[in-house]
């Protein structure tokens, strides 16, 4: 059921588990940053993503919201951590749009201005 595989999403991005994350994901995947201009087709590239990520200081993701119909699913979350550049807190709003097979995501594309990050 595709909204059991985004409840668990929600629940491994708000704990910071790019392991469980991961495993949520198609053998066969496509995870696109947008902002970042990435495409990631593995999960050993996918999980690197996630631990690089999770790595920021004070990290954290809240307001996590998604939802699923048939094969598609919708989100919105916010992003939260302190620059690496200037040390100085951030927040960022963001959306991820799903496509699900099954009990898998088989393709998430997130949306988002990564400009505070890294302001």
């Amino acid at each position: 059921m595709p909204v059991n595989v985004l409840e668990r999403a929600k629940r491994a991005l708000i704990d910071l588990d790019a392991r469980a994350l991961v495993s949520l994901y198609a053998d066969t995947f496509l995870f696109e940053d947008i902002s970042a201009g990435l495409r990631i087709e593995t999960k050993q590239a996918l999980k690197e993503y996630f631990d690089s990520l999770f790595a920021w200081p004070n990290v954290e993701f809240s307001d996590v919201h998604f939802f699923g119909i048939a094969d598609r699913g919708a989100g919105q979350w916010t992003w939260q951590g302190t620059s690496r550049q200037t040390g100085t807190p951030f927040a960022i709003r963001g959306a991820s749009l799903f496509r699900l097979t099954g009990s898998t995501i088989a393709e998430e594309i997130i949306f988002y201005d990564p400009r505070k990050a890294y302001a």
